[in-house]
């Protein structure tokens, strides 16, 4: 079974879907605050929760959405069934806002055989494919084996100690206007602003559709944003949508980039780093 560019169309997942080795996982924040009406509480039949907010996740961290260890991911994904040689299919309610983090999640592993369902659940409700109103348990523990792979996550001394670093850019996906300061944060205690020497792109500006923008396109976007540095550092409010332009980056060709899985949850709460407005 070959997956193309990390992503499957709606009409390969039905077709797909229920083969003994694809998995579809519902990654969906069910805090956010972009799933409509119509669509809250659809799941796709045949697919289990992956909740990175609240199961699978550091439980310890101070800042949310945090990668947990290799042992608790790997004990957490078996419960689900998934094993080395399974198809991870993954989607979000919104289309493509939350799915691009479980991804990342599982490629951070070391699992390739991981992809995003194009689009996400409102592609899959305009093809007139089977929702039902909860998910499916697993019938059976997988042999998933978690293999931890350098780079793919930085820390916040990592961004402090390469903050002039010509050759490690730090890119924001949140909106203008929280990244310039302009807007409050929505969490209780944060500044307002961004880390210095950090350029803004919107991960609304890399969807269309709900879907991610085609190559051709990625490429142009970053060409444009800067010339190329050594190493992209991607950032956003909790290590969520920085996954979309980690996914993006990956499918335009860009070889070296991390996320700073802390992101302005953590950033914009101490004191003690330095932050700019616009």
């Amino acid at each position: 079974m070959v997956v193309n560019d990390f992503q499957v169309s709606a009409d390969w997942l039905n077709k797909h879907g229920s083969d003994d080795d694809v998995i579809v996982l519902d990654a969906t924040m069910a805090q956010s605050v972009n799933v409509t009406n119509e669509n809250a509480g659809l799941v796709i039949k045949g697919a289990l929760r992956f909740d990175f907010s609240n199961h699978i996740v550091d439980k310890a961290a101070n800042s949310p959405n945090m990668m947990p260890s290799a042992n608790d991911f790997e004990s957490a994904v078996r419960e689900l069934g998934i094993g080395q040689h399974s198809q991870v299919i993954v989607y979000d309610a919104q289309g493509l806002f939350s799915a691009a983090r479980a991804w990342y999640m599982f490629r951070a592993m070391g699992h390739e055989k991981v992809a995003i369902l194009r689009g996400g659940l409102p592609v899959w409700l305009e093809a007139g494919f089977p929702v039902t109103d909860e998910h499916v348990k697993a019938s059976h523990k997988g042999d998933f084996r978690a293999a931890q792979q350098r780079g793919f996550f930085v820390d916040k001394q990592y961004v402090l100690n390469n903050l002039t670093n010509v050759q490690s850019q730090v890119v924001d996906a949140r909106s203008f206007a929280r990244f310039s300061g302009q807007d409050k944060e929505p969490r209780a205690g944060m500044r307002s602003g961004h880390i210095p020497n950090s350029l803004n792109l919107h991960y609304s500006m890399l969807v269309e559709n709900h879907c991610l923008l085609d190559k051709d396109k990625l490429v142009q976007i970053f060409a444009e944003l800067a010339p190329q540095p050594e190493h992209f550092v991607f950032t956003c409010g909790s290590g969520v949508t920085a996954c979309i332009l980690a996914l993006a980056a990956e499918i335009a060709g860009i070889k070296r980039y991390s996320v700073y899985d802390g992101s302005w949850s953590e950033w914009g709460k101490d004191k003690l780093l330095p932050i700019d407005t616009v």
